[in-house]
């Protein structure tokens, strides 16, 4: 598994989480089958950073999906590396760049050449001792070893998750300052905690915000709401009023679903990564692909807008560059409005903050397949927004009143509607 620390692999969120999978590796490159959430947080990337980057690995073919995860709570996908798409990866280095090939050792020298280190391994430099990678240790043995030491809700594997979620909220009601904090200084803070505290910490976060903002005076960092335990000042009654607030349901594509969503694409996108190197990983991906299927093969640089040229070589639009950073926006970009399309897609109920509802007579029903429905969808396209799934058999997918020309006059009047709905919570 050394070639991957050697390897060029476009950025290094790429290279960090490929080296923590390795970890997980037998010599053979198999077994591997940690969570999202637990490489998320030794890695200290988004979950949803994780899951791109994990989704292009199988996409390149450096990854095989063994086993599809999810058919039960806590179940990983189970992946294998394929090692010889590893070994055609290219080197982020000449060989011996920035190595001198001496050890310093005062009892036997070594030279570059000694075959110790990583086998055969020019890229081994000082030729010291050679890294074992242990077996993985079985799920079962893992995850049993250490729940019988914890309760089942207060999982530290899961601490991440959680201050991520202290962070954000749960419905569209972030951190006030979050963004410019320290996570990590958060999560140390949230880890200190007992586990009660833990508990209190979130059930009251939404009561402590809705204090500072009645008091008019700003609010702590995250961080040092933990800390400083807030939570504890704030009243339990103020905590169990919260926690028993009034909640709705969002039906997939109905009205609620449609405004919730629409408001998430008019906050813009978030921060997208463009890796470096990125035709180089499209030609060594193709070239892979080629092996086994042709067809695949075109297929996959066909949806990336590239052509094959006579003599088999890829031929990149003008417009590459900037066709790919639009996908990677639609696709990753917007991921409040990607989830719901998840649960749309899944057919799911999810429920959400009484105060949505007003955001349902802000919106029609439009027919699929009609001219407006099609307006929207050319909108979207142009917005570089990601469209509603496949809404399969339903006859009507919501969207803003008016279509797209009086969208303006939505978003004023949709967060209008929201902060009168929180002002009556709050006088409450």
């Amino acid at each position: 598994m050394s070639q991957l620390f050697k390897a060029h692999l476009g950025s290094t969120n790429r290279k960090m989480l490929a080296v923590r999978l390795a970890d997980f590796a037998d010599d053979d490159g198999k077994g591997i089958w940690p969570t999202v959430g637990r490489l998320a947080q030794e890695t200290e990337l988004s979950e949803r950073s994780v899951q791109r980057i994990l989704a292009e690995f199988v996409e390149e073919g450096l990854l095989v999906v063994v086993r599809k995860g999810g058919s039960k709570p806590g179940e990983a996908t189970r992946y294998d590396f394929n090692m010889a798409a590893l070994a055609r990866l290219k080197a982020s280095k000449t060989a011996l760049d920035g190595c001198h090939g001496v050890t310093h050792d005062t009892v036997s020298p070594v030279t570059a050449a000694t075959p110790m280190g990583d086998t055969d391994d020019v890229y081994g430099c000082h030729g010291d001792t050679q890294t074992v990678i242990e077996p993985p240790i079985e799920p079962s043995e893992r995850e049993g070893a250490r729940e019988g030491d914890l309760k089942d809700q207060d999982d530290p594997a899961k601490f991440g998750k959680r201050v991520k979620a202290l962070e954000m909220g749960t419905a569209n009601n972030p951190w006030p300052g979050a963004i410019a904090s320290s996570t990590a200084w958060a999560l140390q803070q949230f880890e200190k905690l007992t586990a009660e505290e833990r508990r209190l910490a979130e059930e009251r976060r939404d009561a402590y915000l809705a204090e500072c903002k009645a008091q008019k005076v700003k609010n702590v960092a995250l961080g040092v709401y933990l800390r400083d335990k807030k939570f504890l000042a704030i009243s339990p009654l103020a905590g169990k009023v919260q926690a028993t607030s009034t909640k709705i349901p969002v039906a997939p594509f109905g009205p609620v679903w449609a405004g919730i969503r629409v408001l998430a694409l008019l906050d813009g996108p978030e921060p997208v990564e463009m890796p470096l190197g990125v035709r180089d990983r499209i030609r060594q991906t193709f070239e892979t692909l080629m092996r086994t299927s042709e067809a695949r093969a075109r297929s996959y640089v066909g949806g990336k807008g590239i052509s094959v040229g006579p003599g088999g070589e890829l031929i990149f639009p003008d417009d590459f560059d900037q066709a790919e950073l639009r996908r990677r926006v639609v696709e990753s970009g917007y991921p409040r409005a990607n989830d719901l399309h998840a649960q749309a897609k899944n057919r799911d109920r999810t429920v959400t903050e009484a105060r949505f509802e007003a955001l349902a007579d802000l919106c029609e029903p439009v027919p699929v397949g009609s001219e407006l429905f099609e307006r929207w969808r050319d909108y979207h396209e142009a917005a570089g927004w990601p469209f509603v799934p496949d809404p399969g058999s339903m006859p009507v997918v919501y969207f803003p009143k008016g279509g797209p020309e009086r969208l303006h006059l939505f978003e004023i009047a949709a967060r209008a509607a929201l902060r009168q709905e929180r002002s009556n919570d709050h006088a409450a």
